[in-house]
């Protein structure tokens, strides 16, 4: 007796019903803008902000440095004061429409650099860390822990009091500071990635191990990348504005919104308007950031 056997008959699965994992590459997060109320908002800010800081001079040609003694402490128009200064004068008579202005430009300045060159920074280290593993794990494990455990206010004093004051000199301690984070994703990305099939599949063709960092393993990570770094440029900005006020930022002639916080603090209960318009274009500008990064994080969610 012979036992017949069926053909084995053939599955067919539509592609729809096989997930798919889209790569967060800012060329999507470019192509599929999904607006949010809070994220318009966000985008507005930032967007108000950056045009004041470009066009400040040409918008409000008023000279920030300008004294006038016998306008000292002016209110703003909206308690009195004339729309010569709409936001008011500090304790010189300047004009903190114009100030403020000014100030946007280093705070941006600082803000962006700083964030710039601390993602080169730690990006390079988790890629060292996470792809190579072994020694060099361990290598840069260490050194983030180490630099973990130093104090901010602590590498500020030491750089300020080696190198003295300066924008430049700012943007390297909160460049030394800020690298920690990006090394630490970028890391535990990598190392996830580093055993892939097509990680597998460079590397037996010969690829060198640079070429299968950079062109292989890097595209997988700007979502990431992206999010901490909206997210950091505000919080360096607030670390600015800080070390200004502390004095450990930069000289006293730059004009910053730290440094326009610090010196109404004196005049703060008969003139608040000097410490506290600077403050909020500070809020204004962090919370505009937060809320593009959380948007940035929703288009950067892979399953959404």
């Amino acid at each position: 007796m012979t036992e017949r056997v069926l053909p084995r008959q053939p599955v067919h699965v539509r592609a729809t019903e096989i997930p798919r994992v889209r790569q967060s590459t800012p060329w999507r997060l470019a192509r599929r803008p999904r607006w949010t109320p809070m994220g318009l908002l966000g985008l507005a800010l930032v967007t108000f902000i950056v045009v004041i800081a470009l066009l400040g001079p040409w918008l409000i040609p008023t000279d920030p440095q300008t004294q006038d003694l016998a306008g000292r402490l002016a209110p703003p128009v909206w308690l009195g004061g004339t729309w010569t200064a709409p936001l008011g004068t500090d304790g010189l008579g300047r004009d903190l429409l114009a100030r403020i202005a000014n100030g946007a430009r280093i705070s941006l300045l600082v803000g962006v650099v700083a964030t710039t060159i601390a993602a080169g920074v730690g990006v390079t280290l988790g890629l060292i860390g996470g792809f190579g593993g072994g020694w060099l794990d361990r290598l840069t494990t260490f050194v983030t822990e180490v630099q973990l455990a130093v104090p901010f206010v602590v590498v500020a004093i030491a750089v300020t009091a080696t190198l003295g004051h300066g924008v430049w000199k700012l943007i390297l301690v909160l460049a030394l500071t800020g690298w920690v984070g990006y090394a630490r994703i970028v890391r535990l990305q990598a190392a996830a990635l580093r055993r892939a099939p097509f990680i597998e599949a460079a590397r037996a063709i010969g690829a060198t191990p640079v070429r299968i960092a950079m062109r292989h393993t890097l595209p997988q990570l700007p979502g990431p990348i992206i999010v901490v770094a909206s997210q950091q440029v505000a919080a360096m900005i607030l670390y600015e504005a800080a070390l200004s006020y502390l004095g450990l930022g930069v000289p006293s002639d730059v004009i910053t919104w730290g440094g326009m916080v610090a010196a109404g603090r004196d005049s703060l209960l008969t003139a608040w308007w000097v410490s506290t318009l600077p403050g909020v274009a500070i809020a204004l500008t962090i919370l505009g950031l937060h809320l593009l990064g959380d948007w940035f994080i929703e288009l950067a969610d892979p399953v959404s």
